[in-house]
């Protein structure tokens, strides 16, 4: 378990005033609260965020934010749902697919936007030089608001705000929403947290539309061509999920490091 220093809350103040003075990185972690298929809890994102801050407060020293489950989204285009497998004239937000029958918290953007600039500021404010926003959810909209947001307060505020998007594609695993990489993360986070029972049993396939379980293939370029998930979350396995936890702490933590030295 890993020792109280890292986490804000739990800090006296003259830890943070230690730390404020000594490494001066406060790790933001955020993701959404949204749905991920039937099988997972909907806090996935920011769980996942959150234990990759954790994971760089460790190697990197610094103190972790308490974690926001606060995101956004936009309107899918006819273009990316037809990808899915959908007509296209429908009118989708994020993952919240017409099967869905308990829909996702999606903040506006405006609010959202409003929302994270005075967080980040209260942290720039209490005298961090470095705030890295820790960011699990891959709404483009919500990468756009956080890029715009570090570039913006970097500049007014004097500290360095960076935003840091946590999946790779790279990592060996194939990246999508509620699918194989996912599903293995949270099985090594919060196992109580998956019930694969909820999907149905192999060989019947999983279908984007039914499901919102969709590949970033998918996403990017169109997948199977009947519109059914190539990564299987019923493949999911914790052991995945701690070897891709441990890539993405390794590979932010490289990104950070080349942002800011050291």
């Amino acid at each position: 378990m890993l020792s109280r220093k890292y986490r804000f809350e739990e800090m006296l103040p003259s830890e943070l005033n230690n730390i404020i003075k000594e490494k001066s990185i406060a790790y933001l972690p955020v993701g959404s609260m949204e749905r991920h298929g039937p099988h997972m809890a909907m806090g996935m994102d920011t769980a996942h965020a959150y234990a990759v801050a954790l994971g760089l407060a460790e190697k990197l020293g610094g103190v972790v934010f308490p974690p926001l489950y606060i995101g956004t989204e936009c309107m899918r285009s006819p273009e990316t749902l037809k990808k899915i497998g959908f007509s296209g004239h429908e009118e989708i937000v994020g993952m919240d697919f017409p099967e869905n029958t308990l829909k996702s918290m999606y903040w506006p953007e405006d609010l959202y936007r409003e929302i994270m600039k005075q967080q980040i500021t209260f942290l720039c404010n209490m005298g961090f030089r470095t705030v890295v926003i820790v960011n699990g959810h891959g709404a483009d909209n919500q990468i756009r608001v956080l890029n715009e947001l570090s570039e913006q307060l970097s500049e007014e505020t004097g500290s360095r705000v960076i935003a840091q998007f946590i999946l790779f594609e790279d990592c060996g695993i194939g990246v999508g929403h509620a699918g194989l990489l996912e599903t293995s993360v949270m099985l090594a986070l919060k196992p109580e947290g998956v019930d694969l029972g909820q999907l149905p049993k192999k060989p019947q396939k999983l279908k984007n539309t039914d499901y919102a379980i969709v590949d970033s293939e998918t996403f990017n370029f169109g997948g199977n061509q009947d519109f059914t998930v190539i990564h299987d979350p019923r493949d999911a396995d914790a052991q995945i999920g701690r070897k891709v936890i441990e890539y993405e702490i390794n590979r932010c933590a490289e990104e950070i490091k080349n942002l800011i030295g050291g």
